[in-house]
C-alpha cells in the first residue's frame, strides 16, 4: 500500500509536456543571450585591443553645437546667413531635424522667415554663386521637406516664384534631386486652395506635361511626382487633357512601363472625369485596352485596383458602356477581383454594367452566387453590394417604367350636351 501511494505521489509531481516545452524554450533563450553577451565581452574595442584607427562618426561633426530649448532656433537662423560655408552647412543639417518638432517648425515659419532664409541659401547653390555639392543640395531640400510638412509651410513655399520655378526646372532636367523636389511639391499641394493657386500662377499641369512628354517611354518617374500630379488632375482634368497628358499616359500604359498599374493608371482614370477625356477614351478604344490588361494571363499584375478604377470612370460614357458589352466575360473578371481594396470599385463598375440588359442577364446567371458569398469588411462596401444584388434581382420593367400599374391614367373631361335628334337626351363628350 505504501508503494502504491509513493507511485501515485510521484506521478502527481511529474511536469507535463507543456512544462517541458516551456523549460526548453527558456533554456534556448538563455543560451542565445549568453552567446550574445560573450561576443560583446570579447569585443576588442571594449578591451582596448583594436587594430588600426577607429572611424569617427560624422553625425556630430556635421551638425551645429546647440543647447536644448528655444534659444537654439535663433542661433540657427543667424548661422544660416554666416559667410563661412561650413557653419552654414552645419546649421542646415541641424535645422532639418529641428523643424520636425511642430512647435519649433511653426515658430521658424511664422517668426523667423525660415523659407526666405533657406531660399537664399538654395538659390546661391543652384546658380553656382558658390561651390556646392550634391550633399549640400540634398540637405537644404530636406529642410524644405520639413517645412512643407507643416500646416502652413507649403503656402510660404508656393508664394516664392523663384523657388517653384527652380523646382520644376530641376524635374524637367531630370536631375538626381528630382525625387526630393517632387516630395516637396506633393506636400505643398495637399489642400484644394493650394492646388488652385499653383495651377493659376505657375501652370503646373503644363510643366508636368513637358516633363512626361520629354521621353514617353522612360521606365519610371519618381513616385512623388505622381502624387503631385494626382492632386492637380482631381481639380483640373480638362486642362490636363488639353495639355496632352491623355495621350502621354495612354502611350505609357500601352508600353506597359514599370508599375504602370499603380502610377499611370490612377492618373489616367482621373482624366476620364471630364467630357473631353471620356470622348478621347472612346476614340482610342480604351475599354478594350483595359480588358486586355485584365485578360492577360502571361503577365500578372500585383494589383488590379486602378485597372477597375479606370473602367469605373470610363463607363460614365454610354459609348464605352455599350462597347463593354462586347466583352462577354468582363463582369466575371471584375467579380473575381472584388476583394481587398479594389472591392468598392468592382461593385460600382458592376452596378453600371448592369444597365445593359444582356450584361445583366449574364451577371444573374454567372456572377450572382459569387457576389452573394463575398465578405465585406467596410460598411460602405456592404451597402454597395446590397444595392448591386437588389438591382440584379429586379426585372427590366422595374427600372424602365413599363409596368401597367405605374402608368398614369388619362384624365377624361366629361361634358353634357343636348342631343340634336331628341329632347331629354344628353350625349357625354370626351376631351382627351
Amino acid at each position: 500500500m505504501l508503494n502504491l501511494n509513493c507511485a501515485i505521489g510521484t506521478e502527481l509531481f511529474l511536469p507535463s509536456d507543456e512544462a517541458y516545452v516551456t523549460i526548453s524554450k527558456t533554456c534556448a533563450q538563455c543560451r542565445t543571450l549568453s552567446e550574445a553577451q560573450s561576443k560583446r565581452g570579447k569585443c576588442d574595442v571594449v578591451h582596448g585591443k583594436q587594430e588600426g584607427k577607429v572611424r569617427q562618426s560624422c553625425h556630430f561633426r556635421d551638425r551645429a553645437t546647440l543647447a536644448y530649448g528655444f534659444g537654439a532656433l535663433p542661433k540657427l537662423m543667424e548661422d544660416i546667413g554666416d559667410e563661412d560655408p561650413d557653419i552654414q552647412l552645419k546649421s542646415i543639417h541641424s535645422l532639418a531635424e529641428m523643424l520636425l518638432n511642430p512647435l519649433h517648425g511653426q515658430s521658424a515659419i511664422n517668426a523667423h522667415e525660415v523659407v526666405k532664409r533657406c531660399q537664399n541659401f538654395f538659390l546661391r547653390r543652384q546658380f553656382r554663386y558658390r561651390a556646392t555639392s550634391s550633399a549640400e543640395m540634398d540637405s537644404i531640400l530636406n529642410v524644405f521637406v520639413s517645412i512643407a510638412m507643416h500646416m502652413n509651410g507649403g503656402q510660404y513655399i508656393l508664394e516664392s516664384k523663384c523657388l517653384i520655378n527652380q523646382f520644376y526646372e530641376i524635374m524637367e532636367r531630370d536631375e538626381t534631386l528630382s525625387g526630393k523636389v517632387a516630395i516637396i511639391l506633393a506636400f505643398c499641394t495637399k489642400e484644394y486652395d493650394d492646388v488652385c493657386f499653383l495651377q493659376e500662377r505657375y501652370n503646373a499641369i503644363g510643366r508636368l506635361a513637358r516633363i512626361f512628354g520629354r521621353d514617353m517611354c522612360i521606365r519610371s518617374h519618381p513616385p512623388a511626382i505622381y502624387r503631385h500630379m494626382k492632386w492637380l488632375l482631381e481639380v483640373y482634368p480638362d486642362v490636363a487633357v488639353n495639355e496632352g497628358l491623355f495621350e502621354i499616359l495612354f502611350t505609357r500604359i500601352k508600353k506597359r512601363v514599370q508599375e504602370f498599374w499603380e502610377n499611370e493608371l490612377e492618373c489616367f482614370a482621373l482624366l476620364l472625369r471630364c467630357p473631353e477625356g471620356q470622348k478621347r477614351f472612346v476614340a482610342v478604344d480604351g475599354m478594350k485596352e483595359m480588358y486586355d490588361i485584365l485578360n492577360d494571363t502571361t503577365r500578372k499584375l500585383k494589383s488590379y485596383k486602378y485597372v477597375v478604377f479606370t473602367i469605373m470612370h470610363g463607363l460614365s460614357s454610354k459609348d464605352a458602356l455599350w462597347r463593354s458589352s462586347q466583352f462577354v466575360d468582363l463582369p466575371e473578371l471584375i467579380t473575381n477581383l472584388a476583394k481587398d481594396d479594389a472591392q468598392l470599385f468592382c461593385f460600382q463598375a458592376l452596378y453600371t454594367l448592369a444597365d445593359v440588359p444582356r450584361i445583366k442577364a449574364y451577371m444573374r446567371m454567372n456572377c450572382y452566387e459569387d457576389l452573394k458569398k463575398l465578405d465585406c469588411e467596410d460598411k460602405i462596401n456592404e451597402e454597395r453590394k446590397a444595392e448591386l444584388l437588389h438591382k440584379l434581382d429586379r426585372e427590366i420593367f422595374h427600372t424602365s417604367r413599363l409596368r401597367v400599374t405605374d402608368r398614369k391614367p388619362f384624365e377624361i373631361d366629361m361634358e353634357l350636351r343636348q342631343a340634336p335628334f331628341g329632347t331629354g337626351r344628353y350625349v357625354p363628350l370626351r376631351h382627351t
